[in-house]
């Protein structure tokens, strides 16, 4: 059943986004979970800790970069914690804020998972979608991101339009 106002045709365009997006999340959560034992939000924190000018973020930054809310920062973060991928420290200058950096445990997991993440990637994505029309699927997902009604990722947003050669202003200009 097609939900009300919604033509047939869009409703499967949303479906097959989706399922999409599921499925390639899905399929590296299995590997990433058999061969190193971390998930993909695991693997998206050791990422963007690893990315960050001094192997360090604040807590509230890295939710924003991940478009997480505070809670599921703070437990997940605990999680890892426990496994001994990251450490918590408050922040000294403020002692408000909590700065999150990458464990021993977090590094030696990031890098037995980025080849199994770089060979999902290319098999299921880069693989299997033609140079021309990869251009045009990230051209219409930062459309879809920049219309989005959340503030959050914006900082994220506009990184990932850089490193796509389509800047912000470029996007919002070909709507």
């Amino acid at each position: 059943m097609t939900p009300a106002g919604l033509a047939p045709r869009d409703f499967a365009l949303w479906r097959a986004l989706a399922l999409m997006g599921r499925r390639l999340v899905a399929g590296l959560d299995q590997r990433l979970q058999a061969q190193v034992g971390i998930s993909v939000p695991d693997l998206d924190i050791l990422m963007a800790l690893d990315a960050s000018d001094d192997g360090r973020l604040r807590a509230g930054s890295l939710g924003e970069m991940l478009g997480w809310e505070k809670s599921r920062i703070s437990h997940h973060v605990s999680r890892m914690e426990a496994r001994g991928l990251v450490r918590r420290f408050s922040c000294s200058e403020d002692h408000r804020g909590t700065w999150i950096e990458m464990a021993d445990g977090g590094r030696d997991a990031l890098a037995a998972g980025l080849p199994i993440f770089a060979d999902h990637l290319q098999r299921g994505l880069i693989d299997v979608i033609p140079a021309d029309e990869a251009v045009v699927v990230g051209r219409a997902a930062l459309r879809v991101l920049d219309a989005s009604p959340a503030s959050s990722c914006q900082a994220e947003i506009d990184r990932i339009g850089d490193a796509l050669g389509l800047h912000a202003g470029d996007v919002r200009a070909s709507l």
